[in-house]
């Protein structure tokens, strides 16, 4: 368990999930706000 802790692939394999799941928040964050901000505009029109 310790030889694959310090193996260079395990860390490599860790430093991209974490890349990865800063990118999905990130995107997430900025995804949310483009789609919710329009909408009470659209809900009051239709009314």
């Amino acid at each position: 368990m310790t030889r694959l802790l310090k193996s260079r692939f395990a860390w490599q394999f860790a430093g991209g999930f974490l890349i990865g799941t800063l990118g999905m928040g990130a995107v997430h964050v900025v995804d949310a706000h483009a789609k919710t901000a329009p909408a009470p505009a659209a809900i009051h029109a239709t009314r």
